[in-house]
């Protein structure tokens, strides 16, 4: 052969994704089943296959220095995929789930000796029974730092509001301040929402709607349920063949990652097209072996 020829390592991209795929083993993992560390094993699976799937390579890398490097190589990509191997099927009939790793924890006493302290240094009662009870009357330094941390806190003054284990109360905003809020020119649902971050307290959610503007039409987040996957079930994702076909690619013209250029090919009409910038032309020998980029089409 010429010398002059680049020599590259020549890749199966479907050797890539079965490496993707292969069971992988984890050291040090905790396991609720036996309380203790101990080796697993991991597999990663897809759950939905969407119309459009990016496939990356893992062509940038760091050398024995810590300097950026390229992997210079070839990967030889198939013009379609079938990933069939890939589908995750969930728990099978030969698997349980770990048990659940939450011991029940003790009732936490507040120590009214250490609240009385606290009270004769200058602060507030309740903010002193929020101390004590967030450090698990641990001692008067524990307690006192928390202190420190907290005072600013526009309820550190308030009651402590408990609630009883294994309970849960969907929250009632009062109507009262619901109008009230509502009457300065905020929607119902952000008058809630206001109302909700500080306990029905009208004043508070005042001073709280002005200072988290930026938060008042974002979603309030929905807690897991306690099915796990099983509420995950309910989200919608499309879905469908495992079957794709290449329609695009981008590659890194360059040596390293602090240098080169990035160029586009789309498979148009069954031709390839190269986009380079402004220029765009037809490519007649599309260097797909060299990209780091894949995008697939469900067939």
């Amino acid at each position: 052969m010429d010398p002059k020829e680049m020599v590259r390592p020549r890749i199966r991209l479907l050797d890539c994704i079965s490496s993707f795929a292969a069971e992988e083993l984890v050291d040090d993992f905790y396991s609720s089943a036996i309380q203790g560390k101990t080796q697993a094993k991991k597999t990663t699976r897809l759950a939905s296959f969407p119309d459009y799937l990016f496939l990356q390579l893992k062509k940038f890398t760091v050398d024995l220095d810590w300097t950026p490097k390229k992997l210079d190589v070839s990967i030889e990509v198939p013009d379609e995929l079938d990933l069939s191997a890939l589908r995750g099927k969930g728990k099978q009939p030969n698997e349980e789930e770990l048990p659940s790793d939450q011991p029940a924890q003790p009732e936490i006493r507040i120590d009214e000796g250490m609240v009385a302290q606290l009270v004769d240094m200058g602060f507030p009662l309740e903010g002193c029974r929020k101390a004590v009870y967030h450090t698990k009357s641990q001692g008067i330094e524990p307690a006192m730092n928390w202190v420190m941390e907290h005072m600013g806190d526009p309820d550190f003054g308030d009651p402590l509001q408990l609630v009883a284990k294994g309970k849960t109360s969907e929250f009632v905003p009062n109507e009262d301040a619901l109008a009230m809020i509502s009457s300065m020119g905020f929607s119902r649902p952000q008058a809630i929402k206001a109302l909700k971050a500080t306990d029905n307290n009208v004043e508070r959610a005042a001073d709280w709607i002005f200072s988290h503007t930026e938060e008042l039409d974002q979603p309030e987040e929905v807690p897991m349920d306690t099915q796990g996957a099983a509420g995950q079930q309910g989200m919608k994702f499309r879905d469908g063949s495992e079957k794709y076909k290449l329609v695009a690619f981008i590659s890194h013209m360059g040596t390293s990652t602090s240098v080169g250029h990035y160029v586009c090919h789309i498979l148009r009409q069954g031709r390839w097209v190269i986009y380079n910038d402004e220029k765009v032309a037809l490519s007649e020998h599309p260097p797909r072996d060299l990209a780091y980029l894949y995008l697939y089409q469900r067939v």
